[in-house]
């Protein structure tokens, strides 16, 4: 199996940014689903616009193709608050975005949102979607669907009406289970819970599966509770998944995650922001935490955080990605950066990590099998 990695992002800034920095061997090992923010009309910008909404889809979508243009890209819209929304032509949202991103040059994978399917116009919009649409599909089995499991016939009678209303072929078909937060989940509980909903899933043939979660929470308090200290943060995402490699080797199971922040946090400007350094090590986070970013400092508190990093045994060099040079310059006081910033920084470290990580772990899986045999 191909070591993919299939990161649930943000369509952001500063992971555009992140990836934008990614070397071409990072970039090309990973197919990302951007999760599209809510649309907030109050924004300046988009005060005197008729057509604020399509106007903000179109510029992620001119963000996503000059990132990915030519290469396969998944995109939702799951923290919208309604999913029948439509843009101010009529329509709806999802068939504009995914008609954006193919007009620029994006190779679009529409996701099914297992959680929204009650929704008419929802479903309508996907079927349309569906009528030209001839790549892969991907399905995304959320929150709703773990617990759905525990009633089978209602859960695959919800499946099988995906499938079949949207001719979906199975075997080109991508499904995503996750499990989202796993901040608090013991880790019997989420092996449990995947094992679960997977072996209930296996006898539809789908083409691949990725699992996916974030064990970062959505205070850094609640990762490293004292300031100016740093801690280790379990993976627990990374432990799932190596579980599922090792117990279901013959399905194509890739990795997912949340990069360096999690589906519920929200990080803006200063504010109550910490300063903090997430820094992706084998199965953990390494963070180096601070306290409060605000002036005269500012942003340049991180210059100290970033040479504890530096000296600790975890940083690996300057030229291992390109956010790895930014600590490094940072560290010489060249750069502070608020939140958005080191939303960036962290973030190039990690995907360039998490790649070489599952790269590694299916060399020596292949390796292990081979010295048994």
């Amino acid at each position: 199996m191909q070591a993919m990695y299939f990161p649930i992002l943000k369509a952001k800034d500063a992971e555009f940014d992140a990836l934008h920095e990614a070397k071409e061997h990072i970039a090309s090992s990973m197919i990302p689903l951007f999760d599209v923010p809510k649309f907030n009309p109050e924004l300046k910008k988009y005060q005197n616009d008729s057509h604020a909404k399509a106007t903000f889809l179109s510029e992620i979508s001119t963000k996503i193709g000059k990132l990915r243009f030519g290469m396969p890209v998944m995109f939702d819209t799951y923290h919208w608050q309604h999913p029948n929304e439509r843009v101010e032509s009529g329509e709806h949202h999802l068939s504009y975005l995914y008609n954006t991103l193919k007009s620029d040059g994006v190779i679009a994978i529409p996701v099914v949102g297992y959680d929204r399917w009650d929704d008419e116009e929802y479903r309508l919009a996907l079927r349309s979607i569906a009528r030209n649409h001839s790549g892969k599909f991907c399905i995304r089995l959320d929150r709703f669907a773990f617990e759905d499991i525990n009633d089978p016939e209602h859960f695959h009678d919800r499946l099988s009406e995906i499938i079949d209303s949207l001719e979906i072929i199975p075997a080109n078909c991508h499904v995503i289970l996750d499990l989202q937060d796993l901040s608090e989940m013991a880790i019997p509980d989420m092996i449990s819970q995947f094992d679960s909903l997977f072996l209930a899933i296996t006898d539809y043939g789908f083409a691949t599966y990725s699992v996916a979660g974030c064990s970062l929470p959505n205070s850094i308090d609640k990762a490293v509770k004292r300031k100016d200290t740093t801690g280790s943060l379990l993976r627990r995402e990374m432990v799932l998944w190596k579980y599922a490699r090792e117990h279901y080797p013959a399905h194509q199971i890739h990795f997912g995650d949340y990069g360096v922040r999690g589906p519920s946090t929200t990080e803006i400007g200063y504010g109550n922001t910490n300063a903090k350094i997430r820094y992706t090590i084998d199965n953990e986070y390494f963070i180096v935490r601070g306290h409060k970013i605000e002036k005269p400092i500012g942003g340049f508190q991180h210059c100290a955080l970033a040479r504890i990093l530096m000296d600790s045994k975890y940083y690996l060099s300057p030229d291992f990605s390109w956010g790895d040079n930014e600590i490094k310059r940072c560290s010489e006081n060249k750069l502070g950066g608020g939140a958005t910033t080191w939303i960036k920084i962290d973030t190039s470290h990690h995907v360039a990590y998490v790649v070489l990580e599952i790269a590694e772990f299916e060399r020596n899986r292949v390796s292990k099998a081979l010295n048994l045999a």
